[in-house]
């Protein structure tokens, strides 16, 4: 995903502390910064406060504004998460700490005076900024409105104190008030032109695209081309019945937009009544579907080949920057591939003259969860050419392979990340293929394939390539190794003659994004870039009007 510039939004979302955790906080931290000002100003200034006036003070300036604030967001703005709002409310809290200690270094009452304001323009301006981002362009009235609620409170408590008995002339109060309320008019305004040069580009919203992807909604794109994609179906039947589901369709974009949630759709149906995984392969964003509940397509082109008993040795050969492992029967193919350097592929890199009923082509994507590659293939391009003839090579070199009875065993454990374990003998020969439903593998994931080495003469580590949730993307620093023995063993146990079969069908008429994801990601990465852009040079301009 690296390629396309979109996983700046997994360094949007993190694991926030728990709500039980962030309330404490809010009135230890207030009870710190008061007697951090405390300190800050005895040491720079000639005032000097008592400790009760201090407390009292605190309360007022450092803790009831921001529980109001914390519980005022939650309650007025639609579906907006508690832990959310405290959280907003920690964060502009310790920027008030800020200003405050830059306050103490004020050398005139008039700078002093300037310091205040600039304190509760940007307490303003960031609530108006983030509460614009998470929940939706469309509710900026309601939006300045509540975010008008906490500046008002800590204005009311600054002029309760010294507001009034700092001698400032009348006009440069009324200026001061005004310049809050322009100054969030001023961000909505940056914002909606934003919008308009993002929607210029593609009919999506990336605002709402924005606050979608941090809500994790479910949501469909009004975009993309009808496609009629092939999925694949490599079945194996041991007494018990695995299916594997290979659609020519990329797990994405992002969240609940479009496919993002397809592996995890289609790994939950197949389990519903029997046991299935999905497998990822080699394409790109382009393949991404535009509405989410096209899935069950997906699922209704799956389908029961004719299988038989015998399959040839896993066959391998590595050229350098690709490598393939593969297996024959019955004039059919499995082929697994990875390149270290490679994040995706354009469809036709390998496909293009390859019969999808024939040979099914697996892309394991285990790259680092963290810091995967940030390369894409391009079709006709001489990388591309190098790649397929190292293919088309290496499905020559499989056609050599003698065949031998088929044995299998396999595992599925479901959970919030549902794990796949499989292990084939053929001629005494023993592989474990283990997949998971991630975006690449995890370094125990990594030393776990290391350990099996010594127990099987294969090991292929597989990630699905999910873009489900990018929470999890960001967060995801360890796997359920503990879940992944086990499904081992219970794979191993099961292992019995079997029978193994693929065919491929196409799907009925679905929207595949292809070009238009072009649009969605220069619409991202102008939001990103322009916004960024736009609020420096407004706080700039806010400085040196305030001063």
């Amino acid at each position: 995903m690296g390629a396309d510039n979109v996983d700046v939004f997994q360094r949007l979302v993190f694991s926030l502390p728990p709500l039980k955790a962030q309330i404490p906080a809010l009135v230890v931290l207030s009870l710190v910064y008061s007697f951090g000002m405390h300190l800050a100003f005895t040491v720079f200034t000639p005032i000097r406060l008592t400790i009760p006036l201090v407390l009292v003070a605190g309360s007022l300036v450092f803790l009831l504004p921001f529980l109001f604030a914390g519980e005022l967001f939650h309650q007025v703005l639609p579906r907006y998460p508690r832990s959310w709002s405290y959280f907003l409310a920690l964060v502009n809290q310790f920027v008030l700490f800020v200003y405050g200690l830059i306050l103490s270094g004020a050398d005139t009452t008039g700078n002093a005076w300037s310091i205040v304001w600039l304190a509760f323009i940007t307490l303003h301006v960031n609530n108006v900024l983030v509460l614009l981002i998470s929940t939706g362009i469309e509710y900026y009235k309601r939006i300045l409105v509540v975010s008008s609620a906490q500046t008002g409170i800590l204005i009311a408590v600054f002029y309760l104190f010294v507001g009034g008995a700092l001698g400032i002339e009348t006009y440069r109060h009324v200026f001061s008030l005004a310049s809050v309320a322009i100054a969030a008019v001023f961000v909505v305004l940056i914002l909606l032109a934003v919008e308009y040069l993002i929607k210029s580009n593609t009919d999506v919203s990336a605002f709402t695209l924005t606050a979608g992807l941090l809500r994790n909604d479910r949501e469909t794109l009004d975009l993309g081309f009808e496609s009629e994609p092939h999925v694949q179906t490599l079945s194996i039947d041991n007494g018990d019945r695995l299916t594997l589901a290979a659609p020519w369709i990329h797990p994405g974009p992002l969240g609940g937009f479009g496919g993002g949630q397809l592996s995890g759709t289609v790994i939950s149906e197949l389990n519903a009544e029997g046991t299935g995984f999905f497998l990822h392969v080699p394409c790109t964003h382009k393949e991404d579907l535009a509405n989410p509940d096209d899935a069950e397509k997906v699922l209704d082109a799956v389908a029961d080949p004719e299988r038989v008993s015998r399959a040839s040795r896993l066959v391998s050969k590595d050229y350098g920057e690709i490598e393939f492992f593969g297996r024959r029967f019955n004039g059919k193919t499995i082929v697994y591939l990875h390149a270290e350097h490679i994040d995706d592929y354009d469809i036709g890199v390998f496909m293009r003259d390859v019969e999808e009923s024939s040979v099914l082509l697996v892309d394991l994507h285990k790259h680092d969860i963290q810091e995967g590659p940030e390369k894409e293939v391009q079709y006709g391009t001489a990388e591309a050419d190098r790649l397929k003839g190292h293919f088309d090579d290496f499905l020559e070199t499989l056609e050599a392979a003698p065949l031998h009875e088929y044995e299998a065993g396999f595992d599925v454990h479901l959970d919030d990340q549902d794990l796949f374990a499989m292990v084939e003998v053929v001629d005494g020969e023993r592989t474990l293929l283990l997949g998971t439903d991630t975006n690449g593998v995890t370094a125990d994931m990594r030393d776990l394939e290391e350990e099996y080495r010594e127990e099987f003469d294969h090991v292929l580590l597989f990630s699905t390539d999910t873009h489900a949730s990018i929470h999890d993307l960001a967060n995801m620093k360890r796997s359920n190794v503990t879940a992944m023995r086990r499904a081992v063993e219970n794979a191993t146990g099961n292992v019995a003659p079997a029978t193994i079969g693929l065919t491929s069908r196409t799907t009925r008429p679905l929207d595949l994004l292809k070009n238009h994801y072009n649009g969605l990601v220069f619409s991202v990465n102008i939001l990103i870039r322009l916004t960024i852009i736009s609020l420096f040079l407004f706080y700039f301009i806010l400085i040196v009007w305030m001063f």
